[in-house]
């Protein structure tokens, strides 16, 4: 039986979040017992076929958004005693820790091994929230936390290849499972880009509205759709400022209905990225529904989707409206990336990819599928124990 902790909001339609339930439905569907410690708060219901363990609701937070606040710091610190206290009642064999906040606390909590999973890197997030320090410092910064949350660890690894690399060596790949919705090639009948995620910053939203008025030139009817849950105020007054507020829709994200809704909407999936980062799940959830996808070469994250996507340049919205423009007029183009998206998702993002990767992170097995990844630091104690 495998313990997750990770200290966030769950469950939610945010990209940790997702890849993280993602995981733990896999592992329900082989069989596994599974348990997951989370905070007292989600975005919407959860009907899962594994347990849930919330942390106390106080302080009450219900923000859903990244990033450190105050009531984020105190309810990590809380996770401290409820990772021990769970331990002593479940006596798990494993103990996995999502992103870096749950690397400490549970390091903090005295349990061991700790198997940490690295959802993104502080080290390029941090300048994100904290823009009037200097970025200097917050690299420094990041990077020191991130060794810690390594160096504490028995085993680390990252939910994409680009992450994996940027942690150093000795960090493995954990592919996240993908499940395909439905499969769909339909002929283009209007010129809808969507782009499905929140407004931070770090997504490099921005350019997509330049890229947008670009592409208005060549196509006059072109429109964006953005699906989102963050405050869509900035988009909005940086759409009216570039002249393309008429063009661009905003839509909730807020369930699969929604979900569904926004990408039936749709001809292409624009994935930008402004900062190098994580698994880009909007990435995932296009090719799962059949939606052909145009992504800035950092979006990608170091997977191997040449085939299953557009790759353009980063930073480079004039590349973003040129690929888009050629791909609407080429039907047969958008079939092809399709296809390969479907392909995509069932080579490298199976239940049986993911749990064979998992089984190896945790010194499990050695089977020929697991064969790329480097043997453990140390070996897997037997069963979970407090230091």
């Amino acid at each position: 039986m495998i313990l997750h902790v990770a200290c966030l909001p769950f469950p939610s339609f945010q990209g940790t979040q997702a890849a993280l339930s993602a995981m733990l439905d896999a592992s329900a569907r082989a069989g596994r017992e599974t348990h997951v410690l989370t905070y007292a708060h989600g975005a919407h219901p959860l009907h899962a076929a594994y347990r849930v363990h919330r942390l106390p609701d106080f302080p009450r937070v219900r923000s859903l958004r990244s990033g450190p606040t105050w009531g984020k710091l105190a309810l990590d610190a809380r996770c401290i005693a409820a990772t021990r206290r769970l331990v002593d009642e479940l006596q798990p064999d494993a103990v996995v820790a999502h992103h870096v906040e749950a690397a400490l606390a549970t390091q903090f909590a005295g349990v061991a091994p700790v198997y940490y999973v690295a959802h993104t890197s502080l080290e390029t997030e941090l300048s994100v929230y904290f823009s009037r320090l200097p970025k200097w410092a917050l690299r420094l910064g990041g990077r020191f936390v991130d060794r810690v949350a390594m160096g504490l660890a028995e085993r680390t690894a990252a939910v994409a290849p680009a992450l994996a690399a940027r942690l150093g060596d000795g960090v493995v790949h954990l592919p996240v499972p993908w499940r395909t919705e439905r499969r769909r090639a339909r002929k283009t009948a209007g010129a809808v880009m969507l782009y499905a995620g929140n407004l931070d910053s770090y997504q490099g939203w921005e350019d997509l509205l330049e890229a947008l008025r670009q592409l208005r030139a060549l196509r006059p009817n072109a429109r964006l759709l953005i699906a989102s849950e963050s405050d869509p105020s900035a988009a909005r007054r940086e759409a009216a400022r570039l002249g393309v507020g008429s063009a661009v829709d905003f839509s909730r994200l807020d369930g699969e209905a929604a979900r569904t809704r926004v990408h039936d909407a749709s001809d292409l999936a624009w994935i930008p990225r402004r900062t190098e980062g994580g698994l880009p799940i909007k990435m995932l959830d296009a090719f799962a529904r059949g939606l052909p996808v145009v992504a800035s070469r950092r979006a990608t994250a170091g997977l191997p989707v040449e085939r299953a996507c557009r790759v353009v340049p980063s930073d480079d919205p004039a590349a973003f409206a040129r690929a888009t423009h050629r791909l609407l007029d080429d039907e047969p183009a958008r079939r092809v990336l399709v296809d390969a998206g479907l392909q995509y998702l069932a080579a490298h993002h199976s239940d049986t990819a993911y749990l064979a990767a998992l089984d190896a992170l945790l010194g499990r097995s050695a089977s020929p599928e697991e064969a790329t990844l480097s043997e453990p630091r140390r070996p897997a104690a037997p069963v979970l124990r407090a230091r």
